[in-house]
């Protein structure tokens, strides 16, 4: 199929339907094969061809939005699917790959000739061809050469993100050059997206000995001192702590003010200096709406001027009326939650989630002997105690064995209970919950065959460390279980996103039970439960007044 440089290319999958139909390939398989590629992402995206953008970008966007379980279809199914759809996007002109043919220069050559390995060399290519196209022999590669290839990727690259791969390729080109000893610049790594604020010790000394004085306060580290909260913070509140102070103070150095003058915690908090700052991080942001992080950094400062520098009362006004402004979601749900909470409106991802332990422990028993198969029983059991008691993941990831873990034999069954004192709870509340028949057996599998192979280690941890034995942290741990539910699902769920899906499913079953759902999750004040959960009787709400009201227009009425 050929096209004019003059012919606009189609800008949603609907119009390369047409383009295709109106000059069909030759070859009637290869035709079908791209038609059926834009049906089939059509349906795993619920939306019609003519709601599907062609631009790259987007589309790519959209691409990786995509999971094999959510589409019920296995991972080479959807990767040659996608791979189907770029071959239909090519063939209307969509798809523009010029560099993929250009020869390389002598220089370039003789400089992939000293690569042996063949996917290291595969991972230089694209980038050679970019440069020879260009005239850029290796000794003249920059950060400008890598800029403009990264700029040329977005608008070629539909199954792999470009940032992600000239990361890889920069990994690739750093690698070579030191291995083989070459005589050619070597590659700084991509920026960050997230911003980094500058470290305390950019700022005057004085400064920083008030912040640990005050930080040593609220974690109460002088036993007798009358003086701090009647409760030591935890270790993350103290780490917040000073991370917002950082904040604070570098976004009034981005906004022009001098490190040096910024000498005492009174210097810094004022109303005056949290209006500019929060000005620069709004603009830095560059995006609609207030960064949530705000009401958070205004919140210490209101701290800080009440309990620390007694500052006067219109000091304090003026705090509280900038922490009432930045204030975007200040009781219930966050609006990242409540959208992942949304997957479940959804009793497919609901069973998919549910029966994922037993899933992942069936895996695990095909091969017994392998570490990965231990990993994923692991797994397995943290799940099936998050269904059945949706605990934090602190207290998840601290599990003993002897301290937490009560076992009790019933003929040729074993049942296990689960106790935590209320000094190792958020809230103080204590935790005690047997857990059913099933899953029961599932952790009885877990610590009797599995655990003895994640860590080797003597220590009593459920889930130990393969290092020491003692427990896995528990933003590590956390983050494991999350990229294995995505993996093994396509669901976005984070340990702590099993409370409210606890909640959300028992409201479903039982609307306006509230007080069952503050006691299986141990919340102490009924409202607390209430702020977060009464909007989940919306929904049930609704589909009383279809069944009451709407039914009876259509004739559907069980009355």
């Amino acid at each position: 199929m050929t096209h004019h440089q003059d012919i606009q290319p189609p800008t949603t999958l609907a119009e390369v339907l047409d383009v295709l139909t109106s000059n069909p390939d030759p070859d009637k398989k290869r035709q079908q094969t791209k038609l059926s590629a834009i049906s089939r992402i059509s349906t795993y995206m619920n939306r019609p061809p003519s709601d599907i953008p062609t631009s790259i970008p987007q589309l790519r966007k959209l691409l990786a939005s995509l999971h094999p379980a959510a589409c019920g279809v296995t991972p080479n199914t959807l990767s040659t699917t996608k791979s189907d759809l770029a071959s239909a996007l090519r063939a209307v002109g969509v798809l523009q790959d010029i560099e993929s043919k250009s020869e390389l220069t002598p220089k370039w050559d003789t400089f992939l000739t000293t690569v042996q390995s063949t996917h290291q060399v595969w991972g230089l290519m694209r980038f050679a061809r970019f440069c020879s196209a260009r005239s850029v022999q290796p000794a003249d590669v920059g950060h400008n050469v890598v800029q403009a290839f990264q700029t040329t990727l977005d608008a070629v690259l539909l199954k792999n993100e470009p940032a992600k791969y000239i990361q890889s390729m920069i990994d690739t080109w750093n690698h070579v050059i030191g291995k083989h000893g070459l005589d050619l610049p070597r590659l700084d790594r991509l920026p960050s997206d997230r911003y980094l604020a500058r470290p305390l010790t950019e700022y005057p000394e004085s400064l920083q000995t008030e912040i640990v004085a005050y930080i040593d306060r609220l974690a109460q580290r002088d036993l007798f001192s009358d003086d701090g909260p009647d409760k030591p913070l935890r270790e993350t509140s103290l780490r917040n702590t000073e991370a917002h102070l950082r904040q604070l103070l570098d976004a009034l150095v981005t906004s022009g003010q001098r490190p040096e003058k910024l000498t005492s915690l009174a210097v810094l908090v004022t109303a005056h200096n949290l209006k500019t700052a929060f000005r620069t991080i709004i603009d830095r942001r560059g995006t609609d709406g207030l960064p949530s992080g705000l009401s958070n950094v205004a919140a210490t400062c209101l701290a800080i001027a009440r309990h620390h520098l007694n500052a006067p009362e219109d000091t304090i006004k003026a705090l509280k009326d900038i922490h009432k402004r930045v204030a975007t979601n200040p009781r219930g749900m966050s609006p990242k939650n409540a959208e992942r909470l949304a997957q479940f409106n959804n009793w497919e991802n609901v069973a998919l989630l549910l029966g994922l332990p037993d899933t992942l422990l069936a895996r695990a028993d095909d091969n017994p002997t392998r570490r990965d198969s231990a990993l994923a029983a692991m797994h397995a059991a943290a799940l099936a105690i998050l269904w059945s008691c949706p605990i934090r993941v602190k207290n998840l990831a601290g599990l003993d064995l002897d301290k937490h873990l009560i076992p009790v034999r019933s003929g040729t069954h074993t049942y296990y209970s689960i106790r935590i004192e209320g000094i190792e709870v958020k809230n103080g509340e204590p935790i005690e919950i047997k857990l059913n028949a099933h899953n029961s057996k599932l952790l009885h599998r877990y610590i009797m065959q599995f655990r003895s192979q994640v860590s080797q280690a003597n220590g009593r941890a459920l889930f130990p460390r393969s290092t020491d034995g003692k427990p896995r942290a528990p933003s590590n741990f956390g983050g494991e279980l999350t990229r294995r539910v995505y993996r093994e699902t396509g669901l976005k769920v984070h340990p702590h996103l099993f409370r409210h899906i606890a909640a959300k499913l028992y409201l479903e079953e039982r609307p306006g039970d509230f007080e069952t759902v503050r006691r299986l999750l141990k919340h102490k004040r009924h409202q607390t439960t209430m702020d977060f959960y009464a909007s989940l009787s919306n929904q049930w709400a609704h589909d009383h007044y279809d069944k009451v009201v709407l039914s009876k227009f259509r004739g559907t009425s069980n009355d």
